[in-house]
């Protein structure tokens, strides 16, 4: 038993998988509730899938998950043998995370095709203090998707026109599409949606009537009005 002992060394027990632990956000106000980064995640995914717009890009936090998905990718290499039980609950956990990771930039990636020039716009015309609205690998394949779609315009349409280069350039380019053309789609904030309280809202005025949420309050409202409770956190998508 002793020499048993010796040729297995005392080891402080692993770390958890980062599903199983509340880390890194903090309660902003008495009425939220600390979630970790990986339900903050989840909660982005979701308001992602159901807000008709493209919400700011949460680049802060998709980088602290890549870094604890690496960090527990390291944490199973270490393990040995006797520890099948939990390499597989750090698997699993790295599973799931990178799955809702990869489900939020995937619906993004599909808002960003669908609404280009919009968007585009939008970022011509962003405040440089306000939160950035992409990513720099987003803004880098939005410009390459208008290049692509400009060309296949000009190609399809401009190049079987006789004296097509004689019509006004704003007319020809698909940035400056009127705001009636199919190729410029914008989000509809009127659409409703469900959503919950996190914490006390203020208080907000809907069809002449004063709206007031409190904490767990689950509504269907349109998208508009909750639109600065969704951006800065009050209220979850649902």
């Amino acid at each position: 038993a002793v020499a048993e002992q010796a040729s297995h060394p005392h080891r402080p027990p692993p770390a958890l998988p980062l599903s199983f632990c509340r880390i890194m956000a903090e309660p902003s106000s008495s009425d939220d509730v600390a979630l970790t980064d990986i339900e903050l995640l989840q909660a982005a995914w979701i308001n992602e899938l159901r807000a008709p717009e493209l919400l700011p890009h949460e680049h802060e936090l998709v980088l602290r998950v890549k870094e604890q998905v690496a960090e527990q990718e390291a944490r199973v290499e270490e393990l040995d043998e006797r520890d099948s039980l939990l390499r597989s609950l750090y698997e699993m956990d790295n599973e799931r995370t990178n799955y809702q990771l990869r489900s939020y930039l995937r619906t993004r990636l599909e808002k960003l095709t669908k609404m280009a020039i919009f968007i585009a716009r939008r970022q011509g015309e962003a405040d440089a203090e306000a939160r950035p609205l992409l990513s720099r690998p987003e803004q880098n394949f939005l410009g390459k998707y208008l290049a692509l779609y400009q060309d296949h315009i000009d190609a399809e349409a401009w190049s079987s026109l006789q004296h097509a280069e004689q019509l006004p350039e704003q007319l020809r380019q698909i940035a400056t599409a009127a705001a009636g053309n199919p190729l410029n789609v914008t989000p509809d904030l009127s659409a409703h949606v469900f959503c919950t309280a996190r914490r006390a809202c203020e208080r907000f005025t809907f069809h002449d009537e004063v709206v007031e949420l409190q904490p767990g309050d689950t509504v269907l409202l349109p998208y508009e009005p909750i639109r600065h409770l969704v951006l800065d956190g009050s209220v979850q998508l649902t």
